[in-house]
């Protein structure tokens, strides 16, 4: 039974008269006719008797007039959905932040204009720490991360792009003998307690800040903890300092300052949005589409 054929169906037990039904259709009535015939053979019931110059519907024919409109409306918005899920108009896009990644410049206007266009994708925004967000991409608990690009370097299969650049800084307690100074070399602090993430939680970043600080000559004690909270909070206490970036939300706290570090390795490092090449959730190319426009307009 055909979708065409319940609609002739309809339409007949509707009008109950086929030369009525053959003209809402705009088919013929011998074309309409041989439909309906049809879907009886196809059934192996009756579904109209005539009687005279009447046409009534069998009690069998009336059990499915009182279900197939109802059918049709169903499977016709299952379409709509379906239609609207493969261009992304509905669902759910995951994405994840780097726990201490400033989105102000960038993504208020972005997140706004997303939910405005598709109110009916389910957005949602979490933050993690380094080591965790390409995990929860892996694990498909997340769709988007945006992240330091370092930290991707050694992952297969994603798709990345370059949104943003950042410059690495200095993060000292406001208190510090040294905050005084809008420009700091890492050689002023070659007596300092560091605080960093451990190597285990960001191979790439602790790499890193032994490569930068070893480029002017410093080779610093190091104190390594498992979260950029606890980084914040050692450098609060005044005991230690750190290097940060200046795309950092550790920017806004009042007990600490960031520092220009003025060599160029320092400089010009990517954030960088990534996701599964196999993800082929819609909404993410919906999502990127924005956010790159947006970043065009800048």
């Amino acid at each position: 039974m055909t979708l065409n054929q319940m609609k002739y169906f309809i339409a007949v037990a509707r009008c109950l008269s086929f030369t009525e039904a053959a003209k809402s259709l705009f088919i013929t009535q011998p074309a309409l006719s041989r439909q309906i015939a049809a879907m009886e053979e196809e059934l192996g019931t009756q579904l109209f008797v005539r009687e005279k110059k009447t046409l009534k519907l069998t009690p069998g024919g009336s059990i499915l007039y009182n279900g197939l409109p109802e059918l049709l409306n169903t499977y016709g918005g299952l379409i709509s959905e379906a239609r609207n899920a493969n261009q992304g108009y509905q669902g759910r896009l995951r994405v994840g932040f780097l726990d201490v990644y400033d989105i102000s410049e960038l993504f208020p206007l972005v997140l706004e204009y997303f939910q405005e266009q598709y109110p009916k994708i389910h957005l949602t925004l979490e933050r993690f720490s380094l080591g965790i967000l390409p995990d929860n991409l892996y694990n498909k608990s997340l769709d988007i991360i945006l992240t330091y690009g370092f930290s991707l370097f050694d992952k297969p299969d994603l798709v990345t792009v370059n949104i943003q650049k950042y410059d690495s800084c200095i993060m000292l307690n406001r208190n510090h003998p040294l905050a005084q100074k809008p420009i700091l070399n890492l050689e002023d602090l070659k007596n300092e307690q560091f605080v960093q993430l451990d190597r285990t939680i960001s191979e790439e970043g602790y790499q890193y800040i032994m490569n930068l600080c070893g480029k002017c000559g410093v080779y610093p004690n190091i104190k390594l903890v498992n979260k950029m909270e606890d980084v914040l909070l050692w450098v609060q206490t005044g005991n230690c300092v750190a290097i940060t970036t200046n795309r950092t939300i550790e920017k806004m706290n009042p007990q600490v300052v960031i520092r220009e570090i003025p060599i160029v390795e320092a400089k010009d490092h990517d954030i960088t949005v990534a996701w599964r090449k196999k993800n082929y959730n819609p909404a993410i190319a919906l999502f990127m589409e924005l956010l790159e426009g947006h970043i065009k307009k800048r």
